[in-house]
């Protein structure tokens, strides 16, 4: 995390810097979307020529999710297994001039005493890359709208950058970033006094969770003291996200560049943001103009 934070900062800042000033600009295309992609392929290692194809390949997914087709869905996740296990071969045929990153690290990871295979890394760099590309582009989204929407905040925050990483907890708790997630029942239950036997398949919604009026009250008021303690962004108990440390020191960084580097987020007026169609959450669009 330490060593990843300058090359982080340095993504945020570059992005920043190219964003136009004075006029209306999709922030969605022209800054969440690619400091998701640099960010993750940074943090994996992997070089700036994948750039382009994961962007594609991440609206192709979507689109086959959202279309419930499985078909499509099989032949992009082979898509996918492709380029990484492209970067497997890179760094086993660089021997021990392969460079220290994480996929590198993976190829010396090991489980019950064997060395995980190219189908299991595979798998584990597939959920991560998802995980991160969707919702860390969802949430820099979902951040900038609320602070432009918002401004006293935004003021507040420009001020008080200690605040920041609390800020957008709670921001992130009022318009969640993910959905739901799957699960499936491992012994009888019992929740909301509905019995549920094991083996049954639920979906767990955090978004409505994370809005729910007996623990929060009002579900819009943003109080980020108050309700950091049952905060559900990042999951709880043994399924808390292993990597909320890095999202929070990513969303951080991001958010402190453009808040230092600007003088005023403001939402367009010539056109309104464009929701994300379910099973993705955020803005597909959300036109900005920066000072």
């Amino acid at each position: 995390m330490n060593a990843f934070e300058p090359e982080c900062r340095r993504i945020a800042d570059a992005l920043v810097a190219a964003l136009p000033r004075g006029e209306d600009v999709d922030l969605m295309t022209a800054f969440a979307q690619p400091f998701a992609l640099r960010i993750q392929c940074a943090f994996m290692g992997w070089p700036a020529t994948l750039h382009e194809p994961l962007r594609q390949w991440i609206g192709r997914n979507h689109a086959a999710t959202r279309a419930g087709d499985r078909t499509a869905m099989a032949q992009i996740a082979v898509e996918f297994d492709g380029h990484i296990k492209q970067q497997l071969v890179v760094r086993r045929d660089a021997g021990e001039q392969a460079p220290d990153d994480v996929t590198s690290r993976l190829l010396h990871e090991s489980i019950n005493g064997r060395p995980l295979s190219d189908e299991e890394i595979v798998s584990i760099v597939r959920n991560w890359t998802v995980g991160e590309l969707g919702t860390i582009a969802a949430s820099v989204g979902i951040v900038v709208q609320y602070l432009a929407a918002h401004p006293a905040l935004q003021a507040e925050l420009r001020q008080q950058a200690d605040a920041l990483a609390d800020a957008i907890d709670e921001i992130l708790r009022i318009h969640a970033p993910l959905i739901a997630n799957r699960r499936v029942t491992t012994c009888p239950v019992e929740i909301g006094g509905r019995r549920l036997e094991a083996g049954e398949r639920l979906t767990l919604i955090w978004a409505s969770a994370n809005r729910d009026e007996a623990v929060f009250g009002d579900p819009d008021a943003f109080d980020p003291v108050r309700n950091r303690d049952n905060n559900l962004l990042y999951g709880a108990g043994v399924h808390v996200c292993p990597g909320a440390p890095l999202a929070r020191l990513e969303l951080r960084l991001i958010i402190a560049a453009l808040l230092a580097n600007t003088t005023d987020i403001s939402l367009a007026s010539s056109r309104l943001p464009a929701r994300a169609s379910f099973p993705a959450s955020g803005f597909s669009s959300l036109p900005v103009r920066l000072g």
